[in-house]
């Protein structure tokens, strides 16, 4: 079980890593070109928040049945980034949700979107060293 956990849980962050690509890429063009807000903006938002939390149950139920449950040098800065990045996350598609104008929703979403992509990346490679190690 937990190897078929692990291989979820590792070619899932790719799909998590793509949508948050695609949603900062959007986010910016639609940013500096001054777009209005689309279905398929708030979409991306919606997709890209789905796979992060799929990946974090996975996480969690990962860490649970790990043989090394319990040792936080194993992963808990991967946990934290991780968690963090979802707090980015979270704040973009909450801020971009709240304001009206389309700007300003580009903005917020940006801003969060890309917090969340560098602590993201972070977590995968602290993922990496420890297979590395």
């Amino acid at each position: 079980m937990y190897g078929l956990l692990l291989m979820g849980h590792s070619i899932w962050r790719w799909i998590v890593l793509l949508l948050i690509v695609i949603t900062v890429v959007k986010a910016l063009i639609g940013w500096l070109s001054k777009q209005k807000w689309s279905n398929l903006d708030a979409r991306l938002l919606v997709f890209s928040r789905i796979a992060v939390y799929i990946q974090v149950v996975l996480g969690v139920i990962l860490y649970t049945v790990s043989p090394m449950y319990g040792n936080v040098q194993f992963t808990g800065g991967h946990v934290i980034v991780a968690l963090l990045s979802v707090g980015g996350l979270e704040f973009g598609a909450a801020r971009a949700k709240k304001v009206a104008d389309g700007v300003n929703k580009f903005k917020f979403a940006l801003i969060g979107f890309a917090i969340a992509l560098v602590l993201v990346l972070l977590a995968i490679g602290e993922a990496t060293w420890w297979k590395l190690a």
